[in-house]
């Protein structure tokens, strides 16, 4: 029975790799289909974002008595008129700092390279063999690079305006319909499902569900408090550009572990133009906020830790990155947890039933 077991495996992963090196074969058949999903993709995807974002919401208002269309109406009008407030306050400091540090770059590489040859100066360095240690010049030109790699991503930005203008527009519509049906997709989808395997999927639906609204409702939020606090910690210590940077760590800090360690490496080169006691201020303001986050608000917030080693992370968040690009990098915790909830429920029933046979 065992062999007999062995030999179906096998035959079924043969069948399945024939199939996909066929399918491989006629590609071009599902060309324009690829094609559709990565125009639909986006936008379904911030719609997933910002259903899950306001659902709590709807669901509270409907509760009191309020019609959904009108709930939702008025969540739109209340989104939008804080979007709107806190751009008329914090766009003109933004575009300042934004404008002064793109005209500012030529001289805060210089600045960055004289820091760099004053620390080489230090006595730590000069011990060092100086034909095996080339510090200014080795960091200055990566640095180079990486700016001039920023710089030809913002250009190229400007090519998917197209792709910014349809989400814009798209993505509120697409939320609102999904806010309005809300469960009747999943009640039609429970009526529908085999006596025998309903429970099952009800629970299974049921925990990707709440991973969902946990993760991404949990994330902006703690994002939201973390921007804030670096962002008064900045000030405090008098870091330049301090609200573009702290905006930048809040929008990496939506990406868990990496996205912290990423956000913080820009604050430290303007913290270490701006001199070496900027840099240990920086430090002491993110060690601070972050662990404010993770033993104070995370708790409180997400009821409990995602339940993903730190290293599965980095390796999601890579692969996730080099399939999809950013679109890879910001779904790929989601996307594994659903795939970890899938794969589990899949197992017990597998062994459930292996058991009984």
């Amino acid at each position: 029975m065992k062999i007999g077991r062995f030999y179906q495996v096998c035959i079924s992963i043969i069948l399945v790799l024939i199939i996909i090196y066929l399918l491989d074969k006629v590609g071009f058949v599902f060309r324009p289909l690829v094609a559709a999903f990565n125009i639909v993709m986006l936008p379904l995807l911030f719609s997933v974002f910002l259903y899950y974002l306001l659902r709590p919401s709807v669901r509270w208002l409907h509760r009191r008595k309020l019609n959904k269309s009108a709930a939702i109406l008025l969540l739109y009008l209340v989104f939008g008129g804080l979007t709107a407030l806190i751009s008329t306050l914090a766009w003109p400091t933004l575009q300042a700092q934004f404008t002064s540090f793109t005209n500012n770059l030529p001289v805060l590489l210089t600045d960055l390279q004289t820091q760099l040859e004053r620390l080489r100066e230090h006595a730590w360095f000069r011990a060092a063999d100086p034909g095996k240690l080339d510090l200014s010049s080795n960091l200055t030109e990566y640095i180079g690079r990486a700016f001039n790699q920023v710089t030809s991503y913002i250009t190229n930005a400007v090519s998917v305006l197209t792709n910014v203008v349809l989400i814009v527009s798209t993505v509120p519509v697409l939320a609102y319909y999904m806010l309005k049906e809300d469960r009747k997709a999943y009640d039609a989808l429970k009526k529908r499902l085999p006596g025998k395997y309903r429970a099952a999927v009800v629970e299974t639906l049921r925990d990707m569900d709440k991973v969902m609204s946990e993760f991404i409702l949990g994330r902006i939020i703690l994002s939201f408090l973390l921007g804030i606090m670096i962002y008064i910690g900045f000030l405090l210590i008098g870091l330049p550009y301090s609200l573009m940077l702290a905006l930048l760590l809040a929008a990496l800090n939506m990406i868990p572990y990496v996205g912290q360690i990423i956000g913080l490496i820009p604050c430290l080169i303007i913290a270490f133009i701006d001199g070496p006691s900027t840099v240990i201020g920086v430090l002491i303001v993110n060690v601070t906020a972050q662990q404010i986050e993770g033993n104070l608000l995370s708790p409180h917030i997400y009821g409990r830790k995602l339940d993903i080693h730190p290293l599965t992370t980095i390796l999601i968040l890579l692969a996730g990155g080099s399939a999809f690009g950013i679109i890879g990098i910001m779904f790929a915790i989601p996307a594994y947890l659903i795939l970890k909830i899938v794969a589990s429920r899949l197992f017990r029933h597998y062994a459930a039933e292996s058991q009984y046979s």
